[in-house]
């Protein structure tokens, strides 16, 4: 008897990626092979993100197609996982009579009994010839307690089904229980549940010893973590200190944090331990106090600005990173202005910009949508330009400067090898040594792209920084981070006009 197999689609934010390796692991476990090619495979699987509109339509189509298989194909299983199979269960269910199980976020450490009871039923109603069905539902608004190992976040994943061996994603906490306009997250994930810091270091240390080296913690909104562990005095700061003890780990990172809960003792963590990787994802979402307070994200420019003030003078070397949304109604050309405005003033290395779509069952879904598409198109492109140009001169700031890569696995260009800094920079290196996946190898940025830079693989007997490179390395991203805020602050102070100049249309 051939072993059953599966194939496994997965769209939206690295919390669907590590969804998708816990469901990949719970399928092998049971017996199931990942097949090559959807159309090999006994049961077909979407993991989807309800944050976009796009996204969703990527699976509605796909849905579609499967619907046309599903009539030549009867014991084909078809199931829809994650936080549209949460947002449109109903509908699914009810409307949708090729799909046979709805799986919220909560269950998939379940997953490999649905899939079994689905393919049961699948082949009972063939064999009966009749046109009968009974889904399989199995939903959940957020994360039921680790304990009982509900959720699947403690399963012990399987190390091929993961991108990177030495890189992994863990996940510290689910739901989300801020109140911003736009956002389905709470309605598909639901409230915020954390993870005891004992399991979490239990997992990391298992993880190690599969061979990862690079941890990425992962939440809706991750420096949040611990607010639902009353008495148990755990932040995400003491979740850091905990992990940085383990030996073998040599990067930690955690993406995606809230402005309101950088807080000075996480501030202190990261100045403090030189393992975390020196860049901090922190959403801004738009320059403007107005539409901000429309977002409900609870801050002001002002309290975001000091915050990240309050960061570099601590740790000058970090790296930011952003998000923003553009359109959001009620934007004016004033309030984009202000947007442009805070881009250049902190001058970003990386930034995530969207165009406003609204997610039904928000409250910002509620509200008329009056930017027009052409100003949301014009306004992303503009955003997308100033941070091009941030990017490369974040960029050419480092050419001649030796930095620590670990090697991710090979470009799309023969003989070169890409990977990332512990800022979270792309670098392309050209090597004859075909075996560096997973090692950290020194670079000398050579070249500046606007989104990665081009260097030279430095000779050494190990693939490694001495520590005297490292610590040169910190030193000058230091120094080039404080001279940006240098800039920024003369800019400011003299109201430079090339500091906010308009960016043409691409």
């Amino acid at each position: 008897m051939t072993e059953p197999k599966y194939h496994l689609t997965s769209y939206g934010c690295q919390m669907n990626k590590l969804d998708s390796e816990l469901v990949e692991t719970k399928l092998q476990q049971r017996g199931y092979a990942a097949a090559d090619e959807e159309s090999d495979a006994d049961v077909v699987l979407i993991n989807t993100c309800s944050v976009r509109q796009h996204a969703e339509d990527r699976v509605w189509s796909k849905l579609g197609k499967l619907r046309i298989r599903k009539r030549t194909e009867p014991n084909l299983v078809v199931g829809v996982l994650g936080c549209m199979a949460q947002e449109h269960k109903r509908y699914m269910l009810s409307r949708m009579p090729h799909v046979d199980l709805v799986v919220g976020p909560s269950a998939f450490g379940d997953i490999d009994d649905t899939v079994e009871q689905a393919r049961t039923r699948n082949a009972a109603l063939v064999d009966e010839r009749s046109p009968a069905k009974t889904k399989h539902e199995v939903v959940g608004a957020g994360m039921v307690s680790v304990d009982h190992g509900i959720s699947g976040d403690s399963i012990k994943r399987n190390v091929k089904v993961r991108p990177h061996r030495s890189q992994a994603y863990m996940s510290i906490m689910r739901g989300c229980n801020m109140p911003c306009s736009y956002c389905i997250v709470p309605t598909t994930r639901g409230d915020e549940v954390s993870r005891p810091v004992a399991d979490l270091v239990d997992e990391a240390n298992r993880l190690v010893d599969d061979g990862v080296t690079e941890i990425t913690l992962l939440g809706q909104t991750v420096n949040a973590y611990g607010r639902d562990l009353k008495g148990q005095g755990a932040r995400l700061s003491g979740l850091l200190r905990e992990l940085h003890k383990i030996p073998a780990l040599r990067r930690l990172a955690f993406i995606t944090s809230h402005p309101n809960f950088l807080s000075p003792d996480l501030i202190d963590a990261l100045a403090e331990l030189p393992k975390i990787s020196r860049y901090l994802h922190l959403p801004a979402q738009s320059g403007s106090n107005s539409v901000l307070k429309a977002m409900r994200r609870g801050y002001t420019v002002e309290r975001y600005k000091k915050r990240i003030e309050q960061l570099w003078q601590k740790a000058p070397d970090m790296e930011l990173h952003s998000d923003f949304i553009v359109g959001y109604p009620g934007e004016t050309e004033e309030d984009f202005e202000a947007t442009v405005a805070l881009m250049k003033e902190l001058r970003f290395s990386q930034s995530y910009i969207f165009k406003y779509s609204a997610r039904p069952g928000t409250v910002s879904s509620e509200l008329v949508d009056d930017v027009s598409d052409a100003d949301k198109n014009r306004r992303n492109q503009v955003l997308l330009a100033v941070q091009e140009e941030l990017s490369a001169e974040k960029n050419q700031a480092m050419v001649g400067q030796t930095v620590e890569v670990l090697v991710e696995g090979q470009s799309k260009v023969a003989g070169r090898f890409t990977g990332r800094t512990s800022q979270h920079r792309l670098v392309h290196f050209e090597a004859a040594d075909t075996d560096l996946f997973g090692q950290y190898v020194p670079v000398k940025v050579t070249e500046a792209l606007a989104h990665s830079c081009v260097g030279e693989l430095l000779a050494q007997d190990e693939a490694e920084m001495s520590a005297a490179d490292r610590a040169q390395a910190v030193h000058n991203l230091a120094d080039h981070t404080l001279a940006d805020q240098d800039l920024a602050a003369q800019a400011q102070a003299t109201h430079d006009p090339s500091s906010h100049a308009e960016v043409a249309d691409k």
